[in-house]
């Protein structure tokens, strides 16, 4: 598919300092609900430090992995993803599009792991552009996902839902978002409600149901409270009535480099339990499934 390689834009346009705000990622999450394992695998290219990520949760358990490599990594242009991250570390590899499914790979010395990904539902893309802001994501939303993980020394196959995205463009330096999506066996959403800088707005619900996508009405309002982040909460819109319940929950606050930090993360994170109807043309769809919610005030 168009764009899924490496991309650059001419961040001139933008104001003569632009290019210090361009930043690219890729990411690719897996969630087996029977196993309740999940995972996400983070490529990010930005200034002044590009890193990787690499987390896996095992929520059954109450069982939390993560470590984070500064670095630069190559990314190579394209119709494919060709990204390769190496050091002392270990290794990370996204390669394939989505036309014939991508292959992720990581090996450190507590983690090893091989997935396969194949998209099932059509890539959605959203560009957001303003004076200051150039900024595409491109999402494929309901994606199959099958593998095998070793961590720690356990080996463990795996199959579920996946999720991937690729992201690049001049981006602010400040943002708060509130992001979900979520998936059930024939339906994914996407709900996302971000602020930029002084309160410059980004948002929009998508729905893919019976192999066929829409735009539901946006934003949707999130009433997520950080001091509570292990209680229920809802998710509402005209046409968008859920409760999110966690099973699993974080906050992380990363600041990079330590000292003088350019980079402020704060980050909380749920795997939550979805349920709840969507309205669309009268009818109700009912929700029942699993998701990820994001909740971050940013400076990066």
């Amino acid at each position: 598919m168009h764009a899924e390689g490496s991309v650059r834009i001419d961040s001139r346009r933008h104001a003569r300092l632009a290019f210090l705000r361009q930043k690219q990622w890729w990411s690719f999450e897996r969630l087996d609900p029977e196993r309740k394992l999940y995972f996400v695998l983070l490529a990010l290219k930005g200034l002044p430090t590009s890193y990787v990520s690499l987390k896996a949760i095992d929520y059954e358990h109450d069982v939390r992995w993560e470590e984070d490599h500064l670095g630069s990594f190559h990314a190579a242009p394209g119709d494919a993803v060709n990204v390769t991250a190496e050091g002392k570390w270990g290794h990370l590899r996204f390669q394939g599009q989505a036309d014939s499914g991508w292959q992720i790979e990581a090996q450190t010395p507590n983690l090893q792991l091989q997935c396969e990904q194949r998209c099932q539902a059509p890539v959605h893309t959203n560009r957001f552009l303003t004076r200051h802001i150039d900024y595409t994501i491109t999402q494929f939303p309901m994606n199959t996902a099958q593998g095998n993980m070793q961590l720690k020394g356990q080996a463990i196959p795996f199959q579920g839902y996946g999720y991937c995205e690729h992201n690049w463009g001049v981006q602010p330096r400040h943002s708060c978002a509130n992001w979900l999506h979520f998936w059930t066996p024939d339906t994914a959403g996407i709900v996302l409600d971000c602020h930029y800088d002084a309160g410059v707005p980004h948002h929009y619900t998508y729905l893919w149901h019976g192999g066929q996508w829409q735009y539901l009405f946006s934003p949707a309002q999130f009433f997520f409270v950080p001091e509570k982040i292990g209680q229920p909460w809802q998710i509402k819109s005209p046409d968008l009535d859920l409760i999110a319940t966690p099973v699993y929950y974080h906050h992380t606050r990363m600041r990079m480099p330590p000292f003088f930090s350019y980079i402020d993360i704060d980050y909380y994170e749920s795997l939550v339990n979805v349920e709840g109807k969507v309205t669309t043309k009268g009818n109700e769809i009912a929700i029942k499934g699993i998701g990820k919610f994001d909740h971050n005030f940013n400076l990066w």
